[in-house]
């Protein structure tokens, strides 16, 4: 079978990938397409979605841009970075050919958003790769869509004053369509392509993820819809027949595959999995919670499964309603058994592993449901701290401070928190403890949208 990849890319690069791609003729077909702005890559997306199987980027702000515009189910793409070994590469070859240049002098542009000096220097004493990297991954996350489309034009300039100011050299390149705007402002660079082997690498790894989007996207999976918490805890023959009516409409909107089954406690959908990814943007957010909102006129708890077979799909969805029933938000148990969520908008989606034998194992000594650890554990993980009080607690988990209290404390009995220090907010009032978390190696989720 042959894939099509979309390229979406620079000018400067499209000689490059249409040259390494020949080498891929047997496997896939191509669509090489240019970018003159970042604000265009959406309408080129746009424009060959329908074509593509899968997408190929030339940068990670490329992918980012992608993954925060486009609202719904990208096709599998992946992004061709400059690998580790280019990145000591180049400034190592730089050195060796001129003496006379001073490492301090030779910047790269992809850190100057994250690093005030972002220079060779700054990489041998201060940092490595390793560091650099990820913070401008978070910084690519965390950064408006706005400030995304600018980020070229912002590197120009800054690359232009530290060039009038004398301070720079050279520029090492990542950004591939700010390498000509240098040369006609007469600044030296040279652009930090990946090695051919790593180019490879990564096109061989977007054929595999094509290759298993087309396996799975038709693994059985279910959403389940029922009264939400607080509600009655059964729907009425009226209540259930509006919501079945409104399951049916979104399906016909949509063009959806829906099979609708009464249960007592709620309405099971049968559907794929390639649904539930479209109906939940990727596995961001729930748009049937909203839309179900909207037409039935009452709140409505939705959760979602897939399993490789129907049975493992129920199996998951009762993962997936507890979840759901704890916290009254949109959770999704997929076919690794990874819980996805909260599904809900403006909340920030978490992945984590339901069958974890650590968290399993701190939830049983300290009397909690495993629901509860592993909200918590990524509630650390998204605050990037293992420390809380009560208060955050409550607030991110939307129960009372006693309720917060009661976890903690059971945690603290259990040797898995412990009070550090005390802290107030106020000139006034008595001083909240702050606990901090002590099991070992917290399963650390990945986020999905970027």
């Amino acid at each position: 079978m042959v894939y099509r990849i979309l390229v979406i890319t620079s000018e400067y690069l499209t000689q490059y990938m249409d040259d390494m791609l020949k080498e891929y003729s047997r496997d896939i077909t191509c669509r090489i397409v240019e970018y003159r702005h970042f604000s265009e890559i959406c309408t080129l997306y746009r424009a060959h979605e329908q074509w593509a199987d899968g997408v190929l980027t030339t940068g990670i702000a490329v992918e980012a841009v992608l993954r925060r515009e486009i609202k719904g189910a990208l096709k599998p793409i992946l992004s061709l970075n400059t690998d580790n070994e280019t990145f000591y590469k180049i400034p190592l070859s730089l050195l060796i050919e001129n003496r006379e240049l001073d490492p301090d002098r030779i910047i790269f542009d992809v850190f100057l958003c994250t690093s005030p000096n972002a220079s060779v220097m700054e990489l041998i004493e201060n940092n490595s790769v390793n560091d650099m990297v990820p913070d401008f991954h978070k910084w690519v996350d965390s950064a408006p869509l706005e400030e995304l489309y600018h980020i070229e034009d912002r590197c120009i300039r800054r690359i232009q004053e530290l060039w009038e100011d004398n301070k720079i050299d050279i520029v090492i390149c990542r950004y591939s369509s700010i390498v000509e705007r240098l040369k006609e402002l007469e600044i030296p660079c040279i652009f930090a392509a990946a090695t051919d082997e790593y180019t490879r690498q990564i096109v061989d790894h977007l054929i595999e993820k094509v290759k298993l989007e087309k396996i799975t996207a038709h693994l059985p999976a279910v959403i389940f819809t029922a009264p939400a918490a607080g509600d009655e805890n059964i729907w009425n023959e009226y209540q259930k027949l509006n919501v079945q009516k409104a399951l049916m409409d979104f399906a016909r909107e949509y063009d959806l595959k829906f099979m609708v089954q009464d249960k007592q406690n709620g309405l099971l959908v049968i559907t794929e999995k390639a649904v539930v990814s479209y109906v939940t943007e990727a596995f961001q957010n729930s748009v049937l919670s909203e839309y179900l909102k909207k037409t039935v006129g009452s709140d409505v708890t939705v959760f979602y499964a897939i399993g490789h077979t129907i049975e493992e799909a129920l199996e998951n969805a009762e993962h997936a309603r507890k979840a759901s029933r704890d916290s009254g938000n949109s959770f999704l148990v997929d076919e690794e058994k990874r819980l996805k969520g909260p599904l809900d908008k403006g909340k920030t989606a978490l992945t984590t592993d339901m069958v974890d034998p650590k968290l399993l194992a701190v939830a049983k000594q300290a009397s909690l449901s495993t629901t509860v650890i592993h909200r918590l554990n990524r509630l650390l993980c998204f605050l990037d701290k293992r420390e809380i009080t009560s208060r955050e607690l409550a607030d991110h988990f939307c129960i009372t401070v006693r309720e917060a209290n009661r976890i903690l404390k059971h945690l603290e009995t259990a040797g898995f928190a412990s009070v550090e220090l005390h802290k107030s907010d106020h000139l006034r009032g008595r001083p909240a403890k702050v606990y901090h978390i002590k099991w070992d190696d917290l399963s650390v989720p990945n986020k999905i949208l970027r």
